[in-house]
């Protein structure tokens, strides 16, 4: 269907449909993308939702809709790659990886965060907020970029803001349906997370999705290009190891020791479980 004749709401709720595929295949085989493609069909429905009601009223919807088609081409693409390393893999196995096993076909931040969940004693909130790390700070500043180079345009700021406050909004409701689906005890987490969650919060959204579009300018300018693209690149291994190896001496030792006493809780949705 071609977008040109196709509402921004349809366009945005096929995005939506795609990403619920994702969901009942990682479902399904178990696999530890499974609960940051639910978050994120989740938070797309929510903008389809608000696309087509009017609330609030964007003024340039299409451009919306290719925002969030290009973003997501960026996710689909980064796990496509990701699927065919794996298939090529013996029986496709996802033993503990580290980020150079995987090929250059997928942004480093992705495969930092595809290790980051291999490893022994990773809990499923840690692979969401990676996830959100790698979509937020490296695939959108990039979606930003693409679409302001082939357009010429960059005037679209208050539309941006927008967004942020649809997807900002429901961030608590998708919170709490994404424990009930994939892991209970999520309460007890916050032992270990009580900063480096904040990008599941409604202010951390906001601040996360604003410094993406900070970034997309620095990518823009030719006299920083280079460094942000370094910049961005480096930020998802930042928060990894932020969590997983803390400076402090002290709190690095007090999280070995809650990561060995909190049990992970990761459970999986029966089969044809609703996902909203």
């Amino acid at each position: 269907m071609n977008a040109e004749f196709t509402l921004p709401a349809e366009r945005v709720t096929l995005v939506a449909g795609l990403l619920a595929d994702r969901v009942r295949q990682y479902d399904t085989a178990r696999d530890r993308r499974a609960a940051f493609a639910y978050t994120y069909y989740r938070l797309t429905t929510a903008l389809a939702t608000g696309l087509e009601k009017g609330t609030p009223e964007f003024h340039d919807p299409p451009w919306v809709a290719e925002l969030c088609e290009t973003l997501a081409a960026a996710y689909f693409s980064a796990m496509d790659s990701i699927d065919a390393w794996l298939a090529a893999r013996s029986g496709g196995s996802a033993d503990e990886v580290r980020p150079g096993d995987l090929p250059d076909s997928v942004p480093q931040p992705w495969r930092d965060v595809f290790a980051a969940s291999s490893v022994r004693r990773s809990y499923m909130l840690e692979d969401v907020l990676f996830s959100m790390m790698a979509h937020m700070s490296y695939d959108l500043p990039e979606a930003l970029r693409r679409m302001a180079t082939s357009t010429g345009d960059r005037g679209r700021i208050a539309d941006f803001h927008r967004m942020n406050d649809v997807l900002a909004s429901c961030i608590d409701g998708v919170q709490d349906d994404l424990a009930a689906r994939y892991f209970h005890g999520l309460s007890s987490l916050d032992k270990l997370f009580t900063r480096s969650d904040e990008l599941l919060t409604n202010y951390g959204i906001r601040v996360a999705r604003s410094l993406a579009w900070f970034n997309c300018d620095r990518l823009l300018d030719p006299d920083s290009t280079e460094e942000a693209s370094r910049s961005i690149g480096r930020s998802t291994a930042a928060l990894i190891s932020e969590i997983r190896s803390p400076g402090d001496r002290k709190l690095r030792a007090c999280l070995w020791i809650l990561r060995r006493l909190i049990p992970d809780r990761r459970h999986w949705p029966a089969a044809n479980t609703p996902l909203a």
